[in-house]
């Protein structure tokens, strides 16, 4: 019906039932005279708008592409038309073109009309949203999806490139080469859907038919792409359900062939196939997640919340092509968050995977090299082996030896005011300034335990007395320039035991590691644990002190008679003085006396004589923490008494 129809309608007063309908929708289905029409077809609908003249004059109206043809009206005269209406399918021309009309209020009241006909689609009716507001906001809403598709669109490009670029030089995984397919179907997907920028641009490059069948085709190929991206990604499950890769693959490359013969009045028809084939999908994607996060597989988690947004978006879109519901289409978004996130998981692997190969890529001379770093030459010399490629599972020597232990006290605390970063930044300072003083005196390192090193000492135990001297000077150095930092100073123990060991290689033939067996291991980890307590810098065993070549070479004290977890007897230790400060080192010769006065008349339960010894050392020296220690002890014994069993041996529990 014509505007004049309508006018002529009004002016015979000619009382007629409307047929009322919601836009956007379908008029599928609808009934009309008792009957419900068919999709395809041709109808006039009709609106009138109220405007309050006081309001905004300049208004603009949006209308999404329709897929149709129709023809609008405006108080009566004809401004807009997308492709040609037509009663025959013959005489209509569909297009595929969002529009925007500008216009001026020239009353209260406007008169909006549409001829809209379908012959070409599935589903007929005005199917898209129909925006009207004021003309500066619908041109501002419009620039900035503009800006932002375009934006998108040259991410998924860029994100393409870089993966197909990877498969390029490492074609024996195809799982970059399937995400790039990917990237470049959504990137094509989001161009010819939402506002069609392509065809913006490029306005007569194809004709509504052929658009059609792109945004389908596109639809299969995204599927497709991701299907077999997702399932060599998780390559350790496919077998499983490979009939269901094989199934959702193949119906959409089915679809694909048969978009490209058909029209898209007939291969609309087939969209719940593919709907079909999508839930397929969904279901593997979402099980085969499960397992990777039950598997704890990295990024899995967060994958499976990309996934299930991209399905949210996904059912939107479908429900809004449908008709069913009227909102914007945003799978492009769920798609873009999912390749983001994707892209820099990918990143992670494919790095880590050329890292390796570039390490296997060396020269023979540059791998045992790099094998030195983790297993070190003294260990091949001690063994007696060449090289490397000599060891084998089970070779091990037995020697005496002396063992280092030493440990950064309260690190923990330190550490959890550190990020991850700064945590590995620190630690790996510390330990560049520490492990070449053991190496400088004819030690090595056989193990890193976090912030602690365990050294081993083939020769002289008075090399490892000197590297744990060394060691605390070094510490005293880096304090000063922590110091200038605002930080505060570190405080080293070491613990160091002498006696017969086991070096040499266990595992199995697939997996090995050098490793040394021995409980002079233990007992020089334990002493190290003694440092805690005592707050000495440095403590040996009785066993290292007689293995000494001169033992009056060094300024030492008797500590203590201890018994420590795994060992059934006592132990006496020894604290070396050496390495502390001059001035520190001073205090500590100068009260030496009175604290081995004290600490003998301790020993004999002369509690209350040995505490007025303790008090002596620690006002002459107050940094002497082990004299504190047992200040405590001789007020608590000589106030509450010592146990009956008590022989001055003192028990560690604690490992």
């Amino acid at each position: 019906m014509s505007p004049e129809d309508f006018k002529k309608k009004e002016s015979e007063k000619k009382k007629e039932i409307p047929h009322f309908k919601y836009i956007p929708s379908v008029w599928n289905g609808t009934l009309v005279d008792e009957k419900k029409i068919p999709g395809h077809g041709y109808a006039t609908f009709r609106f009138k708008v109220l405007v309050n003249p006081d309001d905004v004059k300049e208004l603009a109206l949006k209308l999404s592409d329709q897929g149709h043809a129709y023809r609008m009206y405006l108080n009566g005269q004809q401004v807009l038309e997308s492709g040609k209406v037509g009663r025959t399918k013959e005489e209509m021309k569909p297009e595929m073109k969002p529009a925007i009309f500008r216009f001026a209020t020239t009353g209260p009241e406007m008169d909006f009309i549409f001829h809209v006909s379908n012959f070409h689609h599935r589903a007929g009716g005005l199917r898209y949203e129909i925006k009207l507001g004021a003309e500066d906001r619908i041109l501002e809403e419009r620039q900035t999806r503009y800006l932002i598709e375009s934006f998108l669109y040259g991410g998924f490009f860029i994100i393409a490139l870089y993966h197909f670029a990877i498969y390029s030089f490492r074609r024996k995984n195809p799982t970059t080469f399937y995400f790039g397919g990917f990237c470049i179907t959504v990137m094509l997907y989001s161009a010819v859907t939402g506002e069609r920028l392509l065809y913006h641009y490029l306005p007569d490059l194809f004709g509504w038919s052929t658009k059609y069948k792109i945004e389908f085709i596109t639809i299969s190929l995204m599927t497709s792409f991701f299907t077999a991206f997702f399932a060599e990604l998780y390559h350790e499950d496919k077998s499983k359900l490979r009939y269901i890769i094989n199934l959702v693959i193949g119906i959409n490359l089915a679809f694909i062939v048969f978009t490209l013969f058909a029209e898209p009045v007939v291969f609309t028809e087939m969209l719940n196939l593919l709907d079909i084939s999508r839930v397929m999908l969904s279901c593997y994607v979402i099980y085969g997640l499960f397992l990777s996060i039950k598997h704890k597989k990295e990024g899995s988690i967060l994958f499976l919340m990309a996934i299930l947004f991209v399905f949210v978006c996904g059912i939107n879109d479908s429900l809004t092509g449908r008709s069913i519901i009227n909102t914007p289409r945003i799978l492009s978004y769920g798609l873009t968050s999912m390749i983001l996130l994707q892209a820099i998981m990918l990143a992670k692997i494919f790095t880590n995977d050329f890292v390796t190969a570039e390490t296997l890529t060396t020269s023979l001379s540059q791998t045992n090299r790099a094998y030195s770093r983790f297993v070190p030459t003294e260990f091949l010399n001690l063994l007696e082996k060449k090289s490397i490629l000599d060891i084998h599972l089970g070779d091990h020597v037995q020697r005496e030896m002396t063992v280092l232990f030493s440990d950064i006290r309260s690190y923990t605390a330190m550490s959890e005011k550190m990020s991850p970063s700064e945590n590995f930044q620190f630690v790996n300072s510390y330990l560049n300034k520490i492990a070449p003083v053991i190496e400088s005196n004819h030690g090595f390192i056989d193990k890193y335990i976090g912030d602690a090193i365990m050294g081993l000492f083939p020769g002289d135990a008075d090399n490892a007395i000197q590297a744990s001297i060394s060691i605390q000077k070094e510490i005293g150095k880096y304090n000063l320039s922590r110091k200038d930092l605002g930080t505060n100073p570190l405080k080293v123990g070491i613990g160091l035991h002498t006696g017969n060991l086991i070096l040499g290689t266990i595992g199995h033939n697939e997996r090995m590691e050098g490793t040394v067996v021995s409980d002079s291991v233990n007992l020089a980890s334990r002493i190290e644990g003694l440092t805690k307590y005592y707050g000495s810098n440095i403590l040996i065993s009785e066993d290292t002190f007689h293995s000494l070549k001169d033992p009056q070479k060094y300024h030492a004290r008797l500590l203590d008679n201890v018994m420590v977890t795994g060992k059934e007897t006592s132990i006496f230790v020894i604290e070396i003085l050496d390495g502390y400060e001059k001035e520190d080192l001073d205090r500590f010769l100068s009260t030496k006396k009175d604290f081995e006065i004290g600490h003998i008349l301790y020993k004999e339960k002369a509690f209350n004589a040995s505490i007025d010894f303790f008090k002596k050392v620690l006002e002459a020296n107050p940094i002497d923490s082990a004299c504190a220690f047992y200040l405590k002890r001789a007020e608590f014994y000589d106030a509450h008494g010592a146990p009956p069993e008590w022989e001055g041996i003192e028990v560690f529990a604690e490992k």
